[in-house]
């Protein structure tokens, strides 16, 4: 149980659950030549892309704690929400196979790619039961249906990225584990971070664990994410109740109002919407790629890159020490043969591949 969070307040070894999905500290690495291409005088990377031996990425840090409340709770189903190619979804089949829990992903359309093939395909290997569902009321009925269906007290729900204050707890980890890396020399202190913000609750843990650190580091959350989800409003709720709910469980623990946290949750770089690629991300891919060997996600990391990127070009970023936290698994899939199996896709995702 060797966690940042722990080492901080060993109280909550004793009362938070916890099961070990990820390898941490994940590492950083100085990133001079893609720093030198996009005009930044020092850059870093926080390399969540590998913090888990099969699939990697920033999710498996929330989910050492949301899937330990669900064994808690003896549960024997997670339910979790995502887009069609969700790696939040991914990510919590994935991981629930590895514990002995059944999983089922409620997923929104999304413009349908070679990743959203892939995705799914992963999920079939798996045997994730898929439902199709839109956004409001249809995921809130499906929901309920299989709760009813299942058993309530054998369901244990996981909201959209992982977003509750046990899933924010990750990232109150992540921070404290950053901490330990500037204490022992593996990187300098950052003056700002960059990380893609889909449902807040990264940003929100981060935050918390940057106060609680007493790191003085400020938070660029690109958002991704519908501009309908009021992310400033479930920031601070998250903030709030994550601090809260700790605190109680670790009396040390210190009380933070949000408003000490410099954090400036932006959406210039959303573009038309979730999953739609813009050309900024796609080049902020593209060097990415050719400049420091990463690859991204255009819905999320290539984004994130990019809001870095537009700064970096108008001088914002000039003696600045950025951090950008790599939040995309790059572990490869397993090689299933063959393609995605359309046909035993549940009925209301097939007419999505059919042209």
């Amino acid at each position: 149980m060797d966690r940042a969070l722990f080492n901080a307040y060993p109280e909550l070894k004793e009362n938070l659950p916890f099961v070990q999905l990820a390898e941490l500290p994940t590492p950083v690495q100085r990133a001079t030549v893609l720093a030198n291409e996009i005009g930044l005088d020092d850059m870093w990377i926080k390399c969540d892309d590998v913090s888990a031996p099969d699939y990697g990425g920033n999710k498996i840090r929330k989910l050492e704690f949301l899937l330990a409340a669900a064994k808690e709770q003896d549960c024997n189903t997670v339910i979790t929400y995502g887009g069609m190619g969700s790696n939040h979804a991914l990510a919590t089949a994935i991981n629930c196979k590895r514990l002995g829990l059944d999983c089922i992903a409620i997923l929104t359309p999304e413009p349908v790619t070679d990743a959203v093939r892939r995705t799914l395909q992963y999920h079939q290997s798996l045997g994730t039961r898929l439902e199709l569902a839109r956004y409001g009321t249809e995921l809130l009925e499906t929901a309920e249906r299989l709760k009813q269906e299942i058993g309530a007290d054998q369901c244990y729900e996981v909201p959209f990225g992982g977003s509750s204050w046990v899933g924010a707890t990750g990232f109150v980890n992540a921070a404290l584990e950053l901490r330990e890396q500037i204490d022992t020399d593996e990187l300098p202190c950052p003056d700002l971070i960059y990380l893609a913000c889909g449902t807040a609750g990264s940003t929100a843990g981060l935050g918390l664990g940057l106060a609680l650190a007493k790191l003085d580091i400020a938070i660029e959350a690109v958002r991704v994410t519908p501009e309908s989800i009021d992310l400033q409003k479930l920031f601070e709720s998250l903030f709030t109740e994550t601090n809260t709910q700790l605190a109680k469980r670790a009396p040390t623990m210190q009380q933070h109002d949000t408003a000490l946290s410099d954090i400036r949750i932006r959406v210039d770089q959303l573009g038309e919407g979730y999953a739609i690629p813009t050309d900024t991300a796609r080049e902020a891919a593209r060097l990415m790629a050719e400049h420091a060997g990463i690859s991204s996600s255009l819905t999320y990391t290539a984004k994130a890159m990019a809001g870095l990127m537009a700064d970096a070009g108008c001088g914002r970023l000039a003696g600045k020490r950025v951090l950008f936290w790599n939040t995309y698994n790059s572990r490869p899939y397993p090689e299933f043969g063959g393609g995605l199996d359309v046909e035993s896709l549940p009925e209301s995702f097939q007419s999505f591949f059919r042209s």
